[in-house]
């Protein structure tokens, strides 16, 4: 059986501010009406007709969500593989963990810190990750096949980012994602970007460097992303590209259903400039590098935030 994977959106809420967040604007607006689980059951027919078996249930923090559960169950009962991103912040309590890790087959972690004062800062509310607990509860209750942490990369959280994949090591999880965040100028403005959201690419490589060392030591299944390549250290750059979901842009390729648009991608292929992440720019050295072709290139809000100084071409002759 083919994999074939569609998101349904569940809400569009979260109960955490982070600065990184593109997804505000969403969050926001005003929407005409809530999602239902009628809704997510008619979806899911739609999809399972048409040979889907994997669902992803967005979002922005699904468990707060009022149809979040219904969804989970009748997913379950039409033998979709369910797949959800959260940011823990309820799955410390006993009895919401076992009410839903069962449910959930693919579980993605984000893991943007670990001591209370960087949570805080990056998440800008009192609303904690009771991480210890969280580990505890997921290994009582969660009977999933797929298990990763996900790490976006902050301006606060930078020189932590090595000590965050240890911290996720060192909680039996092994695929790991160490993730440069979207840059929305627009919406956070330039002084928000520079000050918590957004280092240089050069800044970022010396913890990527440390990350990646330990992630070989210990055999981890680490990706690298959203870095333009040209920014990898020379010596490690063939091996850093092999870790990157850029280098097999397949494995961002999504099918969208977002419940309130009739717009969905159907069984056409998606071309690479409709995958994630969005908003790139092809500058004058990416032309004429080799790795053109697979290389997602810096992002466009990155000229007006340092400049376009650190993108360099390779050619076979500086590899």
């Amino acid at each position: 059986m083919s994999y074939k994977r569609v998101e349904l959106y569940v809400w569009w809420t979260c109960n955490q501010k982070c600065t990184y967040c593109m997804e505000f604007p969403n969050m926001e607006r005003k929407w005409k009406r809530k999602v239902t689980k009628h809704e997510i059951l008619k979806d899911l027919i739609k999809y399972k007709k048409k040979g889907y078996n994997h669902v992803t249930l967005l979002w922005w923090e699904p468990f707060i969500q009022e149809v979040f559960y219904d969804s989970l169950k009748i997913a379950k009962i039409m033998w979709f593989t369910t797949l959800v991103t959260t940011n823990a912040t309820t799955l410390h309590l006993d009895a919401q963990a076992k009410k839903y890790l069962p449910l959930i087959d693919e579980l993605i972690l984000s893991v943007q810190w670990v001591d209370k004062d960087l949570q805080q800062k990056i998440s800008r509310t009192n609303v904690l990750v009771h991480w210890n607990e969280v580990f505890e509860n997921i290994k009582k209750y969660w009977k999933g096949s797929f298990i990763k942490s996900n790490i976006v990369i902050t301006t606060d959280n930078l020189p932590h980012i090595p000590e965050l994949v240890e911290f996720s090591h060192k909680h039996w999880i092994t695929n790991i994602a160490v993730t440069y965040p979207d840059l929305d100028e627009e919406y956070y403005t330039k002084e928000h970007l520079l000050e918590s959201v957004a280092p240089k690419y050069s800044q970022v490589m010396q913890y990527i460097n440390k990350a990646v060392d330990y992630s070989y030591k210990n055999k981890l299944n680490l990706k690298v992303v959203d870095i333009p390549f040209c920014i990898f250290s020379s010596n490690k750059r063939e091996k850093y590209i092999k870790m990157t979901d850029d280098y097999n842009y397949e494995n961002r390729v999504k099918i969208s259903d977002e419940l309130y648009s009739d717009n969905t991608f159907e069984d056409k292929p998606i071309e690479r400039t409709e995958v994630l992440p969005r908003e790139r720019a092809q500058v004058d050295a990416c032309n004429w590098c080799i790795y053109n072709s697979i290389c997602w290139w810096p992002a466009k809000a990155y000229k007006n935030l340092y400049g376009y100084s650190e993108i360099n071409k390779i050619t076979h002759n500086t590899l």
